[in-house]
């Protein structure tokens, strides 16, 4: 592992109106050290069986996580879809991409 790339991890902020309603007003983004690799071939039609489209793979410490739901990579947002602990205390996160609607 080099840790060569950087990507956000981004979490979702709520606010609430008058009402009491919940309203999506952004995301809080902090920058965390990680290697980006490609979505393995197996995994990539598993997945796809799924309904899933993932499009990258990001290796992160376990420490750094804190269970956000997106990232940033190069200016484009990406949905977590699967974590998965691999060897020396990282994490792969496996990601889709992600338009922002939902």
């Amino acid at each position: 592992m080099y840790w060569r790339d950087s990507v956000k991890l981004c979490a979702q902020t709520v606010t609430y109106d008058k009402f009491n309603r919940p309203q999506k007003s952004g995301y809080t983004k902090r920058t965390v050290n990680c290697d980006v690799k490609g979505v393995k071939r197996t995994e990539f039609y598993q997945a796809q069986a799924a309904g899933y489209k993932p499009e990258i793979t990001v290796e992160v410490k376990q420490f750094d996580y804190e269970r956000e739901r997106y990232l940033e990579h190069n200016g484009v947002m990406y949905k977590i879809i699967r974590t998965y602990p691999v060897k020396n205390e990282c994490l792969e996160l496996v990601c889709e991409g992600f338009s922002g609607d939902e």
